[in-house]
């Protein structure tokens, strides 16, 4: 069944809108960059963040960054960690860390506090933000697929939200990532769906799509 979205009790959640994801200057480019450019990651994000102001939906901020004292304390770190500190990745001192100039979050966007591992909903406040302000559903995309993403996506169900994935407004470490992120979405998500599918519904110009 599709995901009913009602603007009052759905939230627009995006993880990591952020250069060190989403633009050229990253520092990890060579692992994100193709899977980013040709799913036109950061267009999709736009055309959502845009839809959802316009249906009344909220939208939700998931960063992901780090300071110096953390670059330097860290002492039990998984592979994804390592690649990110050895770059050091998300940066609060250097600009991998800000927002992307085409997602900079407005008055009306909750910004989460930092997510330091994969889920937000473990390392950060996302998950007092969304219920108190009586949210129930989500509507999740960005970055990356199989970390971040799918991470926020496990959670979320586990905590008793339903979930639609927004496919085409995600990437990853290359192709085999991404498709192994598309199986899991699958499995766990209550829906996934195309930018082109949801951007009317969250626009409230389209209120779910027809039944088979």
């Amino acid at each position: 069944m599709p995901v009913t979205i009602t603007p009052e009790r759905t939230a627009l959640l995006i993880t990591d809108p952020q250069v060190d994801f989403l633009k050229p200057e990253s520092v990890v480019w060579d692992h994100i960059g193709e899977t980013v450019e040709e799913n036109d990651v950061v267009e999709h994000l736009v055309q959502l963040r845009d839809a959802a102001r316009e249906g009344g939906i909220t939208v939700f901020y998931s960063p992901h960054y780090y300071d110096a004292d953390e670059y330097e304390s860290w002492q039990h770190l998984n592979p994804i960690d390592e690649i990110m500190f050895d770059t050091r990745m998300f940066d609060l001192a250097g600009s991998g860390s800000e927002f992307i100039p085409e997602l900079e979050p407005g008055d009306d966007t909750v910004v989460c506090a930092p997510h330091k591992q994969l889920s937000g909903f473990w390392s950060n406040d996302i998950n007092t933000q969304l219920r108190q302000r009586g949210i129930d559903t989500i509507v999740l995309a960005g970055m990356s697929a199989n970390l971040c993403v799918e991470s926020h996506l496990r959670d979320a169900v586990e905590a008793g939200f339903e979930v639609l994935v927004v496919t085409d407004a995600t990437a990853a470490a290359g192709k085999d990532a991404l498709e192994a992120a598309y199986t899991n979405y699958g499995f766990i998500a209550h829906e996934t769906a195309t930018t082109e599918e949801v951007v009317a519904r969250l626009s409230q110009k389209e209120v779910a799509p027809a039944d088979d």
